[in-house]
C-alpha cells in the first residue's frame, strides 16, 4: 500500500543552500591554492587560476554525468555547468587579485 506523498520544495531555501555551498567551496579552494603556493608546489597567479578553469571545462566537455537521449538536454546541462564554472573561477581570480 503505497501512499501518495507530495513533497514541496522551497525555491528560496534551495537557492540559498546552493549559494552557501558555492561560497564555502570557493573559500576552501582559495585556502588550498594558497597552501600549495606557500609550499612552492604552484605559482598562484591569475594565469594559473585560468588554467584550472580550462582544465575543469575540458572535464565537463568529456563528462558523461548526464545520460539523456536528448542532445538538447545534454547541451543545455553542460552549457549551464560551464557557465557556473566560469563564474566560480572568475570570482576566485577576483578574490586573489583583491587579497594578494
Amino acid at each position: 500500500m503505497a501512499e501518495d506523498v507530495q513533497i514541496e520544495l522551497d525555491p528560496v531555501a534551495i537557492v540559498a543552500r546552493i549559494t552557501t555551498l558555492e561560497m564555502l567551496v570557493r573559500q576552501i579552494m582559495v585556502v588550498q591554492l594558497r597552501m600549495l603556493a606557500e609550499r612552492g608546489h604552484i605559482e598562484l597567479t591569475p594565469a594559473y587560476v585560468q588554467s584550472l578553469a580550462e582544465a575543469y571545462s575540458e572535464k565537463v566537455d568529456q563528462s558523461t554525468i548526464i545520460e539523456s537521449n536528448s542532445a538538447d538536454v545534454n547541451y543545455a546541462f553542460k552549457a549551464n555547468v560551464l557557465h557556473q564554472l566560469e563564474r566560480f573561477f572568475d570570482e576566485i581570480g577576483a578574490h586573489l587579485k583583491a587579497h594578494p
